[in-house]
């Protein structure tokens, strides 16, 4: 259940972002073609949300079944096998675990980095933005995306995969 609750609020942030982000380029283009005065910093600040929304959506994707992955071959060898279904289902489920907490450990030494160093991106005297907040998303992300291919994995095994051998 907190689990759930913290896939919805980051899919809700990351969400939240792909508006903010919209608006802000509608803005820029429109202060561009009007006024020939675009907003400082805006290929900046899309670069970081994109990477930050990714990262939110990842762990109700995951959750959700909504993650892209070629399934064709599973569904066909889960019709035919179902306990190898089950097995491939697990397996899967453990190698993207063990991706999603590769990412969030790397990724944790280079948030501490940037939060300690003050990193920044931009350019001083024009706009700067710091870039921990988009790392701190990616940590999170991967996270709890780790954390929902464990709970994936372990309804696998257990036979109440959200995956079923007739396709979604």
């Amino acid at each position: 259940m907190i689990l759930t609750l913290a896939n919805r609020v980051c899919a809700g942030a990351g969400t939240t972002l792909v508006v903010a982000q919209m608006l802000l380029i509608c803005a820029d283009i429109a202060l561009r073609s009007a006024f020939s005065a675009p907003i400082a910093g805006v290929p900046e600040l899309v670069e970081l949300a994109i990477v930050a929304l990714v990262f939110l959506q990842i762990p109700n994707a995951v959750r959700t079944d909504a993650f892209i992955r070629s399934d064709g071959l599973f569904h066909a060898l889960a019709r035919r096998r179902p306990m190898l279904g089950r097995t491939l289902d697990t397996a899967f489920s453990l190698v993207g675990a063990a991706v999603m907490a590769v990412i969030a450990y790397g990724m944790w030494f280079k948030f501490t980095a940037a939060v300690d160093r003050n990193l920044f991106t931009g350019n001083p005297g024009l706009f700067t933005a710091p870039i921990w907040p988009a790392l701190l998303c990616i940590v999170i992300g991967a996270t709890l995306g780790c954390l929902n291919y464990l709970v994936r994995g372990w309804s696998a095994a257990q036979g109440r995969t959200l995956m079923t051998p007739e396709g979604p």
